[in-house]
């Protein structure tokens, strides 16, 4: 099953707050998306699906400043607020960079979230409830 960004982008209008991210995770487990590849200095997102099928999403704002200290506190009290719907999608991204988050991978099968520095250190992995 083939998926397209016009399908992502209508699933992730959707999402207000981090709140929302388990139904979206849902809704496109539902059209093929296998994993997501989300950078924070850009909120670029490759969405990928079977057969090294591949959909990216391009930048979303002006490129920010990857922290290069990790500070895993800092990040988990704002990934928290962010999922109790405390901030939105380019405020999520801002505290990430603020506390040395390059990335995080969401992999859909397994139905995690697992966040990393520059280096690929993982900072914080956890379950999502699809």
């Amino acid at each position: 099953m083939m998926f397209t960004l016009q399908q992502i982008q209508d699933a992730h209008s959707n999402v207000e707050s981090g709140k929302g991210f388990p139904q979206f995770a849902k809704t496109i487990r539902e059209l093929g998306v296998k994993s997501l590849e989300t950078f924070v200095e850009d909120g670029s997102t490759n969405y990928l699906g079977n057969d090294d099928y591949k959909v990216s999403a391009p930048q979303q704002y002006a490129p920010l400043l990857i922290y290069g200290i990790p500070n895993p506190e800092k990040f988990l009290a704002d990934l928290r607020n962010h999922q109790q719907g405390g901030t939105d999608f380019f405020q999520f991204c801002k505290d990430c960079a603020d506390s040395g988050i390059y990335k995080w991978i969401v992999d859909i099968d397994a139905k995690t979230c697992t966040y990393y520095t520059e280096d690929g250190t993982i900072i914080f992995e956890e379950r999502i409830p699809i």
